[in-house]
């Protein structure tokens, strides 16, 4: 199968990035030492997050993964709540080729420096299955260096406009992949479920209780969704929209199912923008730092959340 071409950020080293869920900061507050904590993994962890959408059912011209609101694009956030976690090695992000540049000068803005960018594919299977191959091309390309990365034990796979995804939750996923070969987030049914005949009448529904809404983020082992997608059907990549389906299916895998908390929604109408907004600003306002270290470390911090508070208007 052939594999895309990755493009990554020509210049710029691994940057510390603050631990707490849902606390979104940039530049010089990110480089501080004295911001990390929360949960750790002993094994290589990588993310692909497809960007590929057009946004249709937003109402807008831009794909929503690429509309701004406050001062950065959707996509940011969700990068933002990956980059943040040390024990994450590389974010593979799949946009549609035309949209590269535009994706390349985000990574270079807003220096999200663990970002490779791979070109999608025509559906959201072909998306993910380049994303998941190039992570095996990127080790090909690293072990040629003095300094080589192991291939990733585990593989994250999320949605680029689901922002809000905390390192606690993404821990569940990466130790039950890695324990199980899959894993991923469930959510209730909000609504009952219901099927009609060709004529548009009811011809029965499902008992809510049984059944729950598959959601992002879900985690593999590498190697069981990379056989995955070497061992699924045309239709499957033209079709298909679940992952923990093609590992049951094909890698012969049966997911752990992980009750995932009401933050993992998903940006889809123009109305959820505005929702997502929101959220950051509350959190940012109510957002209290404990810093230690050195005076100017605090200096620092103060000075970013100020200019934030400031901007945002809290």
């Amino acid at each position: 199968m052939e594999v895309s071409p990755v493009y990554r950020q020509s210049d710029g080293s691994e940057q510390d990035r603050p631990a707490h869920p849902q606390v979104f900061l940039t530049g010089e507050a990110q480089k501080s030492d004295h911001l990390r904590a929360g949960p750790f993994v002993d094994f290589p962890v990588s993310v692909v997050l497809p960007a590929g959408g057009t946004g249709e059912r937003t109402g807008l011209q831009t794909p929503k993964q690429f509309c701004p609101f406050l001062g950065r694009p959707l996509i940011s956030y969700t990068i933002e709540s990956f980059e943040r976690v040390s024990w994450i090695q590389t974010i593979m992000v799949v946009v549609a080729k035309e949209n590269i540049g535009f994706m390349m000068d985000i990574v270079q803005q807003f220096q999200h420096n663990k970002v490779r960018v791979v070109p999608g594919g025509s559906t959201r299977h072909r998306s993910i299955c380049n994303g998941v191959m190039a992570l095996g091309e990127e080790v090909v390309r690293e072990q040629e260096k003095p300094a080589a990365s192991s291939r990733p034990k585990v593989v994250i796979i999320h949605d680029a406009v689901r922002p809000f995804v905390d390192e606690d939750f993404l821990h569940k996923i990466a130790v039950a992949a890695k324990k199980q070969g899959a894993a991923g987030a469930i959510r209730p049914l909000v609504s009952t479920v219901i099927a009609t005949t060709s004529e548009g009448y009811l011809d029965h529904s499902l008992e809510r209780a049984k059944y729950r809404a598959s959601e992002m983020p879900q985690g593999f082992r590498y190697d069981v969704i990379y056989q995955a997608y070497q061992r699924c059907t045309e239709s499957d990549l033209e079709f298909g929209t679940e992952c923990l389906h093609l590992a049951l299916q094909y890698s012969g895998i049966n997911a752990k199912l992980i009750d995932g908390p009401p933050t993992l929604w998903k940006v889809t109408y123009k109305r959820d923008l505005a929702a997502a907004e929101s959220i950051i600003k509350e959190t940012l306002s109510k957002t209290a730092c404990l810093i230690t270290g050195g005076l100017e470390a605090g200096v620092t911090l103060a000075n970013v959340l100020q200019k934030a508070f400031v901007a945002l208007d809290v």
